[in-house]
């Protein structure tokens, strides 16, 4: 017989499954404030000019340049993503013809580019992007 009391059992046997649902939890919220924010940020069918055409992951270099190129555009330079290149319409309903190639989405120019350097981003120069033509 062992003289030392028994242990008592926790007041809250929460454990770490509250920290996984609440984890889970803000992941949802944010995934779907993401999604609208994509949604309402995404260009109308009508636009042309620079943009950054986004296609399904798994999308090769070539066929996205093909499906801008298609589309009436010009193919710019690819980013970091693999299945998102700058791309230029300069026919009106450019992001229309792109989706109908198999674009997900159209987003125009950002304030920063998509090659970050660290914990800073680095700013497009689009006088030398607008500069640019394929040979």
């Amino acid at each position: 017989m062992s003289d030392s009391p028994a242990p008592s059992p926790a007041a809250f046997p929460i454990g770490h499954g509250l920290a996984a649902a609440l984890l889970g939890g803000i992941l949802l919220v944010w995934a779907g404030l993401m999604g609208l924010s994509l949604q309402r940020a995404a260009l109308p069918d009508t636009t042309d000019g620079m943009m950054l055409a986004v296609f399904s992951p798994g999308t090769s270099d070539a066929e996205a340049m093909a499906a801008v190129v298609r589309a009436g555009g010009e193919p710019v330079r690819s980013t970091w993503l693999g299945f998102a290149w700058v791309a230029r319409g300069v026919e009106p309903g450019f992001v229309g013809r792109l989706k109908a190639e198999g674009a997900l989405a159209a987003f125009g120019e950002l304030p920063v580019g998509p090659t970050l350097g660290g914990c800073t981003a680095t700013p497009v120069d689009t006088a030398r992007i607008a500069a640019t033509r394929l040979q």
